[in-house]
């Protein structure tokens, strides 16, 4: 916010300032300089004051589209984000905000969107974060089609270059075990209840469980949703016979220590990450493999399937509103179980077009001719 003189122009002095909504540069011109000191201090009353007054009508958006920087604060309002949650979603959106903040939403095509990404890839970021960062973008524009803050979705049916995702193979049992032996106390519970509720790991769910929650007495604890699924803001999860026997000493535990609210703390406090005591039990177990904090909820899911529980069953204990979710991202089965599946097929051969060859000897049978 400023004024500068421009000798070359009829009005040669310009009130000048950036919208706090849209990040343009808007500006006025004015013949004099006392008009242009006047308008200034209007613009610096409003800013401070009436902020409200520089956002851009509804009705200006629709005709032309709008900025993205426009539509992206109206979308954020629109949803009912956790701080945390909002917090990583600005983060992402810090790069595509520079790349995109004052392009007219309505401009924006496919050839722009393979260019952040081929942008971001030579500075190393990989395919997959990009999209994620660009689905914000795409979301926030779909919203604002379907609300009618512009005309139509230009990106409705674009479809982009999809990056090649990383599997990541949960802990074995062994490998859980290895970890659970040596890991910190908090972080003990952290795993424990990660892999025998399947619940999400992080500030979402896992680290939200308290006390008050948990039911002892029927072996129930109830885990609030990640948000992800609005129909059902909770869910009941029983907890096996082992994990409760811990739990119960874990309850007389904090009982002791005046901590009755979350389930997982610290010197008292919760806690919003498990990373550095992770990678220490993983060290201190002898793991080199990388294994994440979020494939102890993988494991759940594996080790259900393999010993053949029921998918839907699965999925409502972990919160799937879709159960073929179970099916196209816990694929880890073991060989057992892929053996069991082989061997569950009929055995379909006639006996008499059986090779009469002893299999274990690689020898024909007495009395038969080879083959």
């Amino acid at each position: 916010m400023a004024i500068r003189r421009r000798k070359d122009r009829a009005k040669q002095y310009q009130v000048y300032w950036n919208n706090p909504f849209t990040g343009k540069r808007e500006s006025v011109s004015f013949d004099t300089l006392a008009e242009a000191r006047k308008e200034d201090s209007l613009v610096q009353h409003r800013l401070k004051h009436e902020r409200e007054s520089f956002r851009p009508e509804e009705e200006d958006l629709r005709r032309t589209g709008g900025t993205v920087a426009e539509i992206i604060p109206m979308y954020l309002a629109s949803k009912k984000f956790t701080p945390d949650n909002l917090q990583t979603t600005l983060e992402h959106l810090r790069p595509v905000g520079a790349a995109f903040d004052r392009r007219e939403v309505l401009s924006l095509e496919k050839k722009d969107f393979i260019k952040f990404i081929s942008d971001a890839a030579a500075k190393g970021i990989k395919i997959t974060t990009s999209h994620r960062r660009l689905g914000i973008l795409r979301s926030a524009i779909a919203w604002a089609a379907e609300n009618g803050i512009i005309d139509h979705n230009p990106i409705q049916d674009m479809k982009l270059p999809q990056g090649q995702y990383e599997v990541f193979v949960p802990p074995s049992p062994a490998e859980a075990s290895a970890i659970l032996s040596v890991i910190q106390k908090h972080v003990y519970r952290a795993v424990a209840l990660s892999i025998f509720l399947g619940v999400r790991v992080g500030p979402s769910e896992l680290f939200k469980l308290r006390w008050n929650d948990v039911d002892l007495g029927r072996g129930v604890i109830r885990v609030w949703s990640a948000n992800k699924n609005a129909k059902r803001p909770y869910r009941d999860v029983p907890i096996r016979p082992s994990l409760l026997v811990e739990m119960k000493g874990w309850r007389e535990e904090d009982r002791e220590k005046g901590h009755d609210n979350f389930i997982i703390t610290y010197r008292g406090q919760p806690i919003k990450s498990m990373k550095s005591g992770w990678r220490a039990a993983l060290r201190r177990a002898g793991i080199t493999r990388r294994i994440r904090p979020y494939d102890l909820r993988h494991a759940f899911a594996t080790l259900a399937l393999d010993a053949g529980a029921d998918i839907k069953a699965i999925s409502d204990v972990m919160g799937h509103a879709d159960p073929t979710m179970i099916l196209k991202h816990y694929q880890h089965t073991t060989e057992a179980l892929r053996r069991s599946a082989v061997e569950a097929v009929p055995d379909l051969i006639p006996e008499t077009t059986r090779p009469s060859q002893d299999c274990t000897s690689g020898k024909a049978s007495e009395g038969s001719a080879p083959q």
